[in-house]
């Protein structure tokens, strides 16, 4: 410890060495590790199925010589995307299990973001903990201890902060089973946390039937699987489905799908980007519903404080502020932060 603490206001080489993120989107840590996107290395890590996070996967199950991911992201890539490296390329590692690549140990660890998702460790020879958040949500992911941390921006600027947090699911519960007693409620976003939505009104007492699309559909049985509590659901297309749709129910689309459907009901959209209150009514029947599977930026703040890294990266690549995020940690916690790319 202490090898960074003498940083200038740039990163120096033997930061630079340890950890960046190129302009392709890569995070590279390490000396042999690129997630998230594609570099020539001996290991390719995807830390989640989400498409920002799978850039240059193809190149990579090609070039790379490992593919790293864990059981259920594996399966949810191929489900989503069709993507699936070639058997003697892909090693699945689960939490908390490691895996040597020459004098370093790789580690996950969960990101509470969607099924599957992590948190990416290296020690390296040096005994240097290097840590990728990749996309995570506290308080579902454990904070783990690093000198040197990459993290998320996606919340980065401190006006992203959500007091209501704790609040949201119960008024998603609310807002559907007053929209059951008129009819039914269609509800859309993304994958991963539409099917986080069937387990919190299951969980909240929403009997009703859960209808879903069929890739919506697909992605759930693999959440199922994977031990997530989701109850009955039905593929929409099915002829149950067909019959259960002419009564009162829950049908979860696709964020896609919202601008070309036109059914009876009221619509939820499930939006990371609400930051006043946790439901808002934004048309006749259509509402807005504070649901993200991110950080806001207090978490973040209090992700780097636990952590507490000798220097910190922001991802700058992806959606987010990566700018605000680093400037905030130099200036409310004294360490040096950098955006990059």
């Amino acid at each position: 410890m202490g090898a960074f603490r003498t940083l200038k206001p740039d990163p120096f080489p033997e930061v630079l060495a340890r950890a960046r993120i190129t302009g392709r989107g890569a995070v590279l840590l390490g000396e042999n590790l690129t997630v998230d996107g594609h570099e020539d290395r001996m290991v390719r890590v995807v830390t989640h199925a989400h498409a920002d996070h799978l850039l240059g996967l193809r190149e990579s199950c090609e070039r790379c010589g490992r593919v790293l991911m864990t059981p259920a992201t594996s399966e949810l890539v191929e489900s989503i995307y069709g993507l699936r490296p070639d058997p003697g390329k892909l090693e699945l590692l689960d939490c908390g299990k490691v895996v040597r690549f020459g004098e370093e140990r790789v580690t996950f660890f969960e990101a509470g973001h969607i099924l599957g998702s992590v948190q990416v460790l290296v020690e390296t020879g040096e005994g240097r903990r290097v840590l990728y958040t990749g996309d995570f949500r506290l308080p579902k992911a454990p904070i783990v201890k690093s000198d040197l941390l990459v993290m998320e921006a996606t919340y980065g600027n401190p006006s992203c902060r959500r007091p209501f947090r704790d609040r949201v699911e119960e008024e998603l519960v609310k807002l559907v089973r007053k929209g059951l007693r008129d009819g039914p409620v269609h509800i859309f976003g993304y994958h991963g946390k539409l099917q986080e939505v069937a387990e919190i009104l299951r969980r909240g007492g929403i009997g009703e039937p859960i209808l879903m699309s069929r890739k919506v559909y697909e992605v759930a049985r693999i959440c199922q699987k994977y031990g997530m509590e989701l109850g009955d659901f039905i593929l929409a297309e099915s002829e149950e489905g067909r019959e259960v749709a002419r009564g009162s129910h829950v049908r979860l689309h696709h964020a896609r799908a919202a601008g070309r459907f036109g059914g009876r009901g009221i619509r939820i959209y499930l939006s990371g980007w609400e930051f006043e209150v946790p439901v808002r009514e934004i048309g006749r029947d259509e509402y807005e519903v504070a649901l993200s599977d991110h950080s806001d930026f207090e978490q973040l703040m209090e992700y780097v404080e636990v952590s507490d890294p000798e220097c910190v990266i922001t991802d700058d690549f992806r959606v987010g502020d990566a700018k605000a995020l680093a400037r905030e940690i130099r200036r409310r916690l004294g360490k040096p932060a950098w955006p990059m790319p």
